[in-house]
């Protein structure tokens, strides 16, 4: 018997975009004068326009991650230029949100092809191989594991810049999940 458990990684504090780095689109880099200042978490930065665009969320290797109302994003930190609001891009919101849909589909589109039958999958930090896709549709996978079949939310899996599928949980929160929900015996009508 299958055993098909529906796991909201939502739910769990686990969104697309905090599945891997590689999701957010990144905004392209453009020269910047020196004395902009490198952006800090929690600062704001704001479109060409002065319009906010988001909050400063973390800064690592040369870019900022930007948490706005729709989703998180990447952008270069010397993409960046002092405005009279404060740290800005030169771009508008609606160039931004309308490059991040195209990036979102690029994605998503390039993962929809790697969730196939017989996919390893691997935890978010690739640490552990959780299991094998057994089939997949438009909302749902699912993945074989040592445990039995697990059925989960498409929006739960990404991918990181080697192709590599993976689910958007360390193992020890997806044991943790798969072994906290209970499966209830089937009836007979």
């Amino acid at each position: 018997m299958t055993r098909s458990i529906i796991l909201t990684i939502a739910a769990l504090g686990f969104t697309p975009a905090s599945l891997s780095a590689q999701t957010a689109p990144a905004v392209p880099a453009t020269a910047a004068p020196a004395a902009t200042p490198a952006p800090t978490v929690g600062v704001s930065i704001y479109d060409s326009a002065g319009v906010e665009i988001g909050k400063v969320e973390s800064v690592s290797g040369g870019a900022a991650v930007v948490a706005g109302p729709t989703g998180k994003f990447s952008l270069a930190v010397n993409s960046l230029s002092q405005s009279p609001k404060g740290l800005a891009i030169a771009m508008t919101k609606a160039d931004l949100d309308a490059a991040a849909k195209r990036a979102q589909a690029a994605a998503s589109g390039a993962l929809a092809g790697k969730l196939v039958a017989g996919t390893a999958v691997s935890s978010v930090d690739g640490a552990a191989k959780l299991g094998t896709i057994k089939a997949a549709d438009a909302q749902f996978v699912t993945l074989t594991t040592a445990k039995g079949d697990v059925k989960l939310p498409v929006a739960g899996f990404s991918a990181d810049a080697s192709g590599k599928v993976m689910l958007g949980m360390t193992a020890a929160q997806f044991d943790t999940a798969v072994n906290g929900v209970a499966v209830a015996p089937m009836r007979k009508h």
